[in-house]
């Protein structure tokens, strides 16, 4: 029943103060002004019958709408995605941005005494700062396996994990709290040295009960983009660059770099590409990788500025017989500025990567080109599928080629390869081809072997069993000779330089040059 208590001539006077004064603000925009009389303690914002005349704020590019909620303790739920200009409540109300629902207030709000309170994966658009609560749910996790979060938080002043707000439970052992210490490359655990959720970074947590963190107290919502300070320690080597951080916004964000999350099971990390545009959720954390000192991360609300884009390709692996499946991607895109360091932060994933200019990567920028290698390293031994997605990318031609069996995979047709690895193979395992011709030399004779951190790799072992490997240096003289070539030579004592490698086998002699770095 809608609220009587304030007459409808007052409703009047008030609409037309309110469109004198914001018509000559907005001059070319036509004013439109409702009001919430809905009442009760489940009002919905959708509902007709909670505004006066039966209409909900509808906006567009004409109108300047202003809401006014003219109620007093009335507890709100914005059950759809809601946009306009300007928003007050006076009446110590409620309102509550239910899952996934997105309020975007162009102008201002003001809200007394009561909260707003934005549900888990809910956004609140807005240009100022503003008190809300956001929450976050977690999931439990089972007897088998930590789901771990990387969680972070909106909250302008820092926020101190209690019972109340739904991080600590009674019992110590139902939950665990982490955060990393950059400067001493340290997981601090909460338990033996507590601290406080801050602004702008990162934390690790998981609890044996479904929980809802609440998050209380200022959210920036600021129009501009908001910058996150990074560490660099380069005496932690891999690690140096490693800084935990997270969306600082109440909505969804977009940074300006690539980064890490955990994946959806929160067993794995998994990188993203900044070229993807994809939007990281409020209280959710990432990880990045710094290059050097005092560097920072932009995230901003708005898309990136945009540029031309060529699609890249995502390697997922994943130990097939693995009880708990724990994944491990790669991405090779074809988008300037998408490069981003390799971190292996679960034990036991199998690692695929590339390598450049000496450091491991998680995600390569390149050009066209006819070939790429590809690394491959394991914990454990056992049987591992390699998956190859293309997105946004189309190619004409696609090969997987394993260089221990010689299998050669068209990936356009079937974009999934199952073999068997152990802990002793070496890392450059296989390479992605583009041209039907990579192979073959300019006199058309077959490319057999490739050299690799200080080995000459021969690329199809089963071919070349029992064959003799001649190595011949720019003057013609014979450097090495190996009468029962293994899959890796080593070029230990030879100088820099070009040499000439001829394989004999049973049935035919092959020649190819080789770069010895």
């Amino acid at each position: 029943m809608k609220n009587t208590t304030i007459s409808t001539f007052y409703r009047s006077l008030v609409t037309i103060a309110l469109s004198l004064a914001l018509s000559f603000a907005y001059a070319q925009k036509e004013v439109n002004v409702y009001f919430f009389l809905g009442g009760g303690s489940n009002s919905l914002w959708s509902n007709a019958d909670n505004w006066e005349g039966g209409f909900v704020p509808t906006t567009g590019d004409s109108l300047y709408t202003f809401v006014y909620i003219n109620t007093t303790g009335a507890y709100i739920i914005m059950d759809e995605d809601v946009t306009i200009d300007y928003l007050s409540s006076t009446g110590g109300n409620s309102l509550v941005l239910q899952e996934g629902k997105t309020l975007t207030v162009n102008d201002t709000i003001i809200w007394s005494e009561g909260n707003i309170t934005l549900e888990d994966g809910a956004q609140l658009v807005y240009g100022n700062s503003f008190p809300a609560i956001v929450q976050k749910r977690i999931k439990a996790y089972d007897a088998d396996t930590h789901a771990w979060n990387l969680i972070a938080s909106p909250i302008m002043e820092d926020v101190v994990p209690s019972i109340e707000n739904g991080f600590l439970t009674e019992n110590e052992n139902g939950y665990a709290l982490y955060a990393y210490n950059a400067s001493s490359n340290q997981w601090v655990d909460f338990k033996n040295a507590p601290f406080t959720i801050q602004y702008g970074s990162s934390y690790l947590y998981t609890n044996a009960l479904d929980t809802i963190l609440q998050f209380n107290g200022t959210v920036n919502g600021s129009a501009e983009p908001i910058e996150v300070g990074l560490s660099y320690y380069s005496a932690h080597g891999d690690m140096a660059g490693c800084n935990f951080i997270g969306n600082p916004l109440p909505c969804n964000a977009l940074v300006d770099r690539s980064y890490y999350i955990l994946n959806e099971d929160s067993n794995s990390l998994m990188a993203i590409a900044l070229s993807s545009h994809t939007p990281i959720k409020p209280c959710m954390g990432l990880i990045v990788n710094a290059k050097e000192a005092n560097e920072t991360v932009a995230f901003q609300h708005e898309m990136l500025e945009p540029s031309e884009q060529h699609g890249y390709i995502e390697i997922t692996a994943a130990k097939s017989s693995a009880q708990d499946l724990v994944l491990d991607n790669a991405i090779l895109s074809f988008n300037d500025g998408d490069d981003l360091g390799k971190i292996a932060l679960f034990e036991g994933a199998p690692q695929v990567f590339f390598t450049k200019e000496n450091k491991d990567l998680a995600i390569l920028s390149i050009d066209s080109t006819n070939m790429q290698p590809l690394k491959f390293r394991v914990e454990e031994n056992g049987t591992y599928t390699l998956h190859f997605e293309l997105k946004d990318l189309s190619l004409p031609y696609l090969h997987l080629i394993d260089n221990i069996t010689g299998g050669n995979i068209d990936l356009l047709a079937t974009p999934d390869y199952t073999f068997s690895a152990n802990t002793n193979n070496y890392t450059s395992r296989f390479k992605l081809v583009f041209d039907p011709h990579y192979g073959v030399d300019e006199q058309q004779n077959v490319v057999f072997a490739y050299y690799d951190n200080g080995n000459i790799i021969i690329n199809d072992v089963e071919t070349c069993h029992g064959a003799s490997l001649q190595i011949v240096d720019i003057t013609g003289r014979v450097v090495r000779v190996c009468t029962d070539v293994a899959r890796n030579v080593s070029t230990d004592g030879m100088a820099p330089g070009i040499y000439v490698l001829r394989l004999k086998t049973q049935s035919k002699v092959l020649t190819q040059k080789v770069m010895i770095p």
